[in-house]
């Protein structure tokens, strides 16, 4: 999903309020943990900040506009976090400036929406392969199969498989390079 739609959409069929933040919460945490994690370095530290950011999103949730971004929102509560959590540790910790994590979470930000930007490509280039290649892929990325045994489950020559994959990889890219370029992500 590119960063210029509305979320909404594509969690409209919930009965609840609770069901909707939910699903949204899930499909961003990573996201969100990601940001946190980059601005404070620290494991044990963004875990607390991703639970705060959560319970504050959640309180707050009534204030989010639909229709509207809910990871830029999300983000935006991470940040204020994030700052706070700052502001309150400045004896124990190397400071930055405003201005600095500032640019930290527009950097962030950024590279959030590239990896949205790549993964909506790769779903798309993935959906046009024919269904023996997905079942290929399936099976060596999300089972984690070895392309050998894979290879041998298939009753197929192990040198044959590496080249089948080969080829699945360098049509995906292609397709992804293309998709990219069509949709402007990249020149």
């Amino acid at each position: 999903m590119s960063e210029g739609h509305s979320d909404n959409t594509r969690f409209n069929n919930h009965k609840s309020r609770d069901e909707l933040f939910f699903q949204l919460f899930m499909t961003y945490q990573r996201n969100f943990y990601a940001f946190i994690l980059s601005s404070v370095h620290n494991y044990a530290d963004a875990n607390d900040l991703l639970q705060e950011t959560a319970t504050v999103m959640w309180r707050k949730f009534d204030e989010f506009q639909q229709g509207t971004s809910f990871l830029a929102w999300g983000i935006t509560i991470a940040h204020n976090l994030v700052l706070k959590f700052f502001n309150e540790h400045k004896r124990s910790r190397i400071q930055f400036d405003d201005a600095l994590l500032k640019d930290l979470a527009d950097t962030t930000m950024n590279e959030i929406k590239n990896v949205n930007t790549l993964t909506e490509a790769l779903r798309h280039c993935f959906q046009k392969l024919n269904e023996t290649n997905q079942k290929l892929l399936r099976l060596r990325y999300q089972e984690g199969m070895t392309i050998k045994a894979i290879a041998s489950m298939l009753g197929k020559p192990v040198f044959g498989m590496y080249k089948a994959f080969a080829r699945l990889q360098d049509a995906l890219q292609v397709c992804i390079e293309n998709t990219l370029r069509r949709e402007g992500a990249v020149e």
